[in-house]
């Protein structure tokens, strides 16, 4: 049934039927328990305290309003999980293994999850084997640390087992496969694709920013909680009002933020041709300052031509050499050096009519060469094409040193000799050169410039010798700063890597030493790659890029897929990362900002007044509205820096305190406006205050987008909208009296009026002060 010409498409139809498809499933929380997780945590067991103790007071507007907050953030929470996840799931669903299999007699591609048992599965260098089986021919060398743990690779010859999960580093071979999905080894504990969502460094950072100012509020509202009890507030009243300002220091939208813009980020990233299969690329992407790049395939076309033939005698011609090259090629060989010889041959119209190609020996790693016996114009002859160190050696007549310095010419112009020979009557003479060449991709250049304005530092890694590497790198602006590592011991390779334009001669064991040795040096280090050699350095560099042609363990190792050919994605990755990142960084600018506005501002007038200038209700009310409309920071359109971007706490902070004493000041106006001019009472002016703090808030975050004025760009449509409408309910709120105190017209025109002066003009030419004074964040 399953014999060389596989199954057929009703076999595989039944097999899925009763097997399955070859996907190991995830288990998935129901809807309800992830809901309910959303009640747990710091700030949710904070508003649950505060609330329990509202509603024993009594206190059931209050109560409403903080458990409105609760479950409108458990939705919205939900909602942007759910649409991350469905993101993530397109992303896996685009990064595809797909397999080599024998369907109704005929070589097919087909997904890996489509496998079945008894399917008949060609595998070669770089695949990903994708179910378990047997080998039935060839011999493969695997690499099944995955499963196993261990490093060394293994060979499996005819009757073997190889594993689903395990790699292919050399060999190719046709496997019977015995197991799918879950009954295989690799079981329920590894996927195909995994998209990883690891704790990222920007949360780590905004965490400990946090953390500092739940410090310094402690403090505060224990100088309130001591100001109040002096002034005999009762404790029952006391504890609503000091858990509320507790709650305004804990970034509630911080989880939502973060998920909402990276989601969104892999998204566009998707649209435009990358696979973001981790998370954290998106942030390498920004403070990236170094990419090492492969050179075949990636600066180059990986696509051989011949552009010079260098005939070594007057006896033979240009022909000739083609002629004898030509019969050493196979015609229908993927090999791209016989490919570049059959094109240049039938460019010039040389063929082998007339020829009769008596045998035919293959290239051979331990000889070198490919060889062929072939009777032309009735005369049997051997020709030969490979290393030319190799031919040298069988042609005992030659003048060596004129060959070399030929050689040397065509390396210096950046081409890879080889050499044509031909055996007449037992005499073997090297005939000519072909200068051999992996044009750079037409778009290389452009992308090297683009980089480099970026302030990314490109670094070219090749395997071609130092010649090659030179003119290359030269040729697409890179530079021509070049060294081998040959004979340079491991630990001395950090003390070499700064400073060079390209490394050539590179084994792949090197391309990870250099990675690490930049990492070292204190470089946030990229890597592109195609190849199994190239993954090591995919999986330990920051940002590891596999190109589009990559192999699957290239593209798994690798923390982007590039689904196009180029580079030039790659800056799209560039561009994203520093724009999400300016995103979070606005965020937190405004999260800071905010908690002195509200925290110490409440806290120190508290403490002058010794009555709470706002109530519980109005901050939780506040955060509500203030963290709804922040979320759309996370689609804003905001200007990428032109330099990589780099956390700087202590900066962050500075510029943070300044705005934040510039608002309380700002605030403490707004009270004595009205307590002295509007003469508001109590409860109104808890409410006018409560207007203005909202109002200063949401104009914050169009002056925090920019370092210059905050009409130097327009926001996105959805910040626009969500400031707007926030603007409106907080109006009719404070005018119509909902849930707070209602305040009469003329004191909200004057609180909007106020708000748009203070906040859009003084507060913006204090930000360009402080970003001068301390460089932008």
């Amino acid at each position: 049934m399953s014999s060389l010409r596989g199954l057929t498409k009703a076999e595989v139809e039944e097999r899925i039927k009763r097997y399955g498809l070859n996907v190991v499933p995830e288990k998935k929380e129901s809807l309800i328990k992830l809901f309910l997780k959303k009640f747990t945590g710091l700030t949710p067991y904070t508003i649950e305290a505060a609330a329990a103790i509202s509603f024993v007071l009594g206190r059931y507007v209050d109560f409403t309003v903080m458990v409105a907050l609760l479950l409108v953030n458990a939705v919205i929470g939900i909602i942007h999980e759910h649409r991350a996840e469905k993101a993530v799931e397109l992303l896996k669903s685009k990064l595809r293994v797909v397999v080599r299999v024998l369907r109704d007699g005929e070589w097919t591609d087909v997904p890996a999850e489509y496998i079945v048992p008894d399917d008949v599965v060609k595998l070669k260098l770089g695949d990903v084997v994708p179910a378990d089986g047997e080998l039935v021919t060839g011999h493969l060398i695997v690499d099944e640390s995955a499963l196993t743990g261990e490093s060394l690779p293994v060979d499996k010859n005819p009757g073997d087992k190889v594993y689903a999960g395990s790699t292919v580093l050399r060999g190719e071979g046709v496997v019977k496969v015995t197991a799918t999905g879950v009954s295989t080894r690799y079981g329920k504990t590894v996927e195909l694709v995994q998209v990883s969502k690891p704790r990222l460094i920007i949360e780590e950072i905004t965490a400990s920013i946090t953390k500092g100012l739940l410090a310094a509020d402690v403090f505060f509202i224990v100088l309130v909680a001591i100001k109040l009890v002096m002034s005999r507030t009762s404790f029952l009243d006391l504890l609503p009002f000091t858990l509320t300002l507790l709650i305004a220091s804990i970034p509630i939208a911080l989880p939502a933020m973060t998920t909402i813009t990276l989601a969104l980020g892999s998204i566009e990233l998707a649209k435009a041709g990358v696979i973001v299969r981790r998370l954290e690329a998106i942030e390498a992407g920004s403070m990236m300052d170094v990419i090492c790049l492969d050179k075949t395939g990636t600066i180059t076309e990986n696509r051989i031509t011949v552009r010079e033939v260098v005939p070594l005698s007057s006896e033979y011609s240009e022909r000739d050499v083609l002629l004898y090259a030509l019969l050493a090629s196979e015609d229908d060989s993927k090999d791209p050096i016989d490919r570049a010889v059959l094109e240049a041959a039938k460019e010039k119209g040389v063929s082998k009519q007339g020829v009769e190609v008596l045998e035919f020996r293959p290239f051979s790693p331990e000889t070198k060469r490919t060889e062929a016996i072939a009777r032309v114009n009735g005369v049997e002859v051997r020709a030969v094409k490979g290393a030319p160190q190799v031919l040298a050696e069988m042609d005992k007549g030659l003048d060596k040193s004129r060959y070399e310095t030929l050689i040397k010419g065509m390396s210096s112009r950046g081409e890879r000799p080889l050499a044509v020979g031909v055996e007449k009557s037992g005499v073997f003479k090297v005939v000519g050169l072909l200068g051999l060449y992996d044009k750079p991709r037409d778009d290389s250049p452009l992308f090297i410039k683009e980089i480099k304005e970026m302030g990314v530092k490109p670094i070219m890694i090749t395997g071609d010798n130092v010649y090659v590497a030179k003119t290359i790198s030269g040729v697409v602006g890179i530079g021509g700063r070049v060294v081998t590592l040959k004979g340079v011991p491991r630990e001395e390779i950090p003390s070499l890597v700064e400073g060079i334009d390209a490394f050539a001669e590179v084994i792949p064991e090197e391309k990870h030493d250099i990675v690490v040795a930049l990492q070292k040096k204190g470089h946030v280090v990229g890597m592109t790659g195609d190849g199994v050699n190239d993954a090591p350095a995919l999986k330990r560099a920051d940002l590891g890029v596999a190109v589009s042609n990559a192999t699957d363990i290239a593209k798994l190792s690798a923390s982007v897929v590039l689904t196009k050919p180029g580079l030039r994605n790659i800056v799209d990755i560039i561009k994203l990362g520093r724009m999400v990142y300016r995103r979070i960084v606005v965020w937190s600018l405004n999260k800071v900002v905010k908690t002195f506005q509200i925290v110490y501002f409440v806290a120190i007038s508290t403490l002058f007044l010794g009555l709470p200038v706002l109530t519980p209700t109005h901050m939780i009310l506040m955060l509500f509205l203030y963290d709804f409309v922040t979320l759309s920071i996370s689609t804003d359109r905001l200007r990428p820096s032109k330099k990589p971007e780099r956390w700087n706490i202590r900066k962050l902070v500075t510029i943070s305190v300044v705005l934040g004493l510039v608002k309380i000041l700002e605030l403490f106006l707004a009270l004595y406006i009205a307590i002295d001019y509007l003469a508001l009472p109590l409860d109104q002016t808890r409410t006018f205050v409560f207007y203005v703090l909202l109002l200063s808030g949401l104009f914050n975050i169009l002056n925090f987008r920019e370092t210059g004025w905050f009409w130097s760009s327009k926001p996105s449509l959805t910040v626009a909208l969500s400031i707007v409408g926030d603007i409106i309910a907080g109006t009719v709120l404070v005018y119509q009296g909902w849930v707070i105190p209602a305040i009469p017209l003329h004191a909200v025109v004057v609180g909007f009026l106020y708000s748009v002066a203070v906040t859009l003009m003084l507060t913006d030419a204090a930000k360009i002060m402080a970003f001068r004074l301390f460089g932008a964040v």
